[in-house]
């Protein structure tokens, strides 16, 4: 069965959906905003299947704990359900960025999708994904569309923020925000469906600051294990030669796709050893409370600081396309400093 009980955590943007579906005057588009991985796309993609089931759509409706009115779901048995599960549905239409914007060209191919005759009894539904990447053309093209939307028709933008869009765009567009995941929520969750022991779900899910995705993308990839692989290397930096400095610089430049998790490891270690004397309950690594203790107690403040913002520094030279083994070398001899 699909339904918007997939969700975790977001029982204020489900209840304003159910309420739009219950109405059967669903608006022509919504907005929906938040942080990556806190369920937009899965909101998005449920509201198509259910609009779209053949055999119950917006009739069906079941109950979720902390709910006291239905929740509406799609059967997920019908041939419709199925080929939206199979992402194949003719009239469920999804427009996402490639090589970092959302073009004009993909929205005039949408336009010319949109004007071919759908299945009578379907809901077109667009997923516009990452919103905020419309490029102006694109934008400017998507506006004529939503100023005139075709007859039976959804559109589902997702974005970061509603200021990260046009302000026309925005206005005809009902905006419904989504927030970061509970950390009770999400560690519950992980614990249920990762296979993680309670203790190691809190801190995944601390770390994670309220989105599933990045939780469980960690889940999966052992990162407790990298983490602690990382935050040893910090440690013992500054008594390691330069040589093994230039190792472990060429160790992280090697897998590019780890490089994001790595910079997180590292600014949540010098977050931690900055707060921990005035403020120990709230650091991140609570499972290393007693290494972040020794360490923040060896290291002056001032120097704490310094290697956080050199994290940040070379976080952002790479990511405006600076030689990542030449900023790690340099970031490695910053952090090596005592």
């Amino acid at each position: 069965m699909g339904g918007f009980d997939k969700l975790i955590g977001q029982q204020r943007p489900v209840r304003m959906l159910c309420n739009a579906l219950r109405s059967e005057k669903l608006p022509h588009a919504f907005l929906f905003t938040g942080e990556d991985g806190v369920g937009k796309a899965t909101a998005a993609l449920e509201l198509a299947r259910i609009c779209n089931c053949h055999e119950t759509g917006f009739r069906r409706h079941t109950k979720i704990p902390g709910n006291e009115k239905p929740v509406f779901s799609a059967c997920g048995k019908c041939r419709s359900c199925i080929k939206t599960e199979r992402g194949v549905h003719p009239d469920i239409h999804r427009v996402s960025p490639e090589g970092g914007y959302i073009r004009i060209d993909r929205i005039r191919s949408l336009y010319d999708r949109l004007a071919l005759k759908s299945d009578a009894a379907s809901i077109r539904t667009v997923l516009i994904e990452n919103a905020q990447l419309l490029n102006k053309e694109a934008g400017n093209a998507l506006l004529k569309i939503l100023e005139e939307p075709p007859e039976s028709t959804i559109f589902v933008l997702t974005a970061p923020d509603a200021g990260d869009l046009l302000p026309t765009i925005v206005s005809r567009c009902r905006q419904i925000h989504f927030n970061p995941i509970p950390q009770k929520e999400m560690t519950d969750y992980l614990v249920s469906n990762m296979d993680l022991s309670r203790d190691n779900a809190m801190i995944v899910a601390l770390v994670a600051r309220g989105s599933l995705a990045r939780a469980i993308d960690m889940a999966e990839a052992d990162w407790l294990n990298y983490r602690n692989f990382i935050i040893d290397m910090l440690v013992r930096l500054p008594d390691l030669p330069a040589s093994f400095r230039h190792v472990f610089a060429e160790i992280i430049a090697s897998d590019r796709d780890k490089l994001e998790g790595v910079f997180e490891i590292m600014k949540n270690w010098y977050r931690d050893l900055a707060v921990f004397l005035r403020s120990p309950d709230k650091i991140y690594n609570h499972d290393l409370t007693d290494r972040v203790k020794a360490a923040a107690r060896q290291i002056p403040a001032d120097l704490i600081i310094e290697k956080a913002d050199a994290v940040v520094k070379a976080e952002n030279a790479i990511s405006g396309n600076a030689n990542h083994r030449l900023c790690l070398d340099a970031l490695m001899a910053k952090l090596a400093q005592h």
